[in-house]
């Protein structure tokens, strides 16, 4: 009845206000993101090495060593990641280009470059970079739409599945399933922003939490007098 036809009408526009609040929240994150990150890497980049000092300072002379040698692994790995990323950036553009120019699209170096530049927000990256090639498409030819759409997923699970685990988790020395894993995770708690700062957050926590185990077994071993029950050092040695 009319009703019924009423109560349609109604979650329909419910579920569309809800999808456009969602995608301006997106959206506004993202230019945000884009504002906001190259002053946060001009300051890093200008006064980086003042904070680990300034942390230091601020720590017992006894403690200093060990603070120090955990911010320069932490150092390592931020570097390690942002090396890792802007691999992974180049590889979905060079990947994109090749795959448009195959299938004919106009602008095909253009639109890589777009790919290659968003591919560091996840999600809503790859969907502003393919905006644009959809409308060429469309304006093309209807099979045109079709190969794009081809070429974008193929780009994607080879990106997805060995591109991105692969280049970080040599880069970061994690394995790739666990870069997948924390993804995954940090994606379905806290979203884009869990996507983003899933790998090198994880990656920061790992060199805090080995130091931490590091000292726990120094500690440990000077207070146990059998020596039999002491943590073994474990010295890799290269074949």
């Amino acid at each position: 009845g009319l009703g019924n036809i009423g109560q349609f009408f109604t979650d329909a526009v419910g579920g569309i206000a809800s999808g456009i609040t969602s995608f301006i929240s997106a959206l506004t994150g993202f230019i945000l993101a884009i504002v906001t990150v190259p002053f946060i890497l001009f300051y890093l980049l200008k006064d980086g090495e003042k904070l680990p000092r300034m942390i230091k300072k601020m720590l017992p002379p006894r403690l200093r060593d060990d603070a120090d040698s955990i911010l320069n692994d932490a150092d390592h790995q931020i570097g390690a990641y942002i090396q890792g990323q802007i691999l992974v950036a180049i590889s979905i553009g060079i990947m994109v280009t090749i795959g448009f120019y195959i299938i004919g699209m106009d602008y095909a170096p253009l639109l890589g470059a777009l790919a290659m530049i968003t591919s560091v927000v996840p999600y809503l990256g790859p969907l502003i970079a393919i905006t644009p090639a959809v409308i060429i498409a469309i304006v093309t030819s209807p099979f045109m739409l079709v190969k794009l759409a081809a070429v974008w997923t193929i780009v994607q699970l080879i990106d997805g599945k060995f591109i991105s685990p692969q280049i970080m988790g040599k880069s970061l020395r994690i394995h790739p399933i666990t870069i997948i894993f924390v993804l995954l995770t940090a994606g379905s708690l806290f979203g884009v922003a869990g996507v983003v700062l899933g790998i090198p957050g994880y990656a920061l926590l790992k060199v805090v939490f080995t130091h931490l185990f590091k000292l726990l077994k120094l500690r440990y071993n000077n207070y146990e007098p059998d020596s039999a029950m002491h943590y073994e050092d474990v010295v890799q040695t290269k074949k």
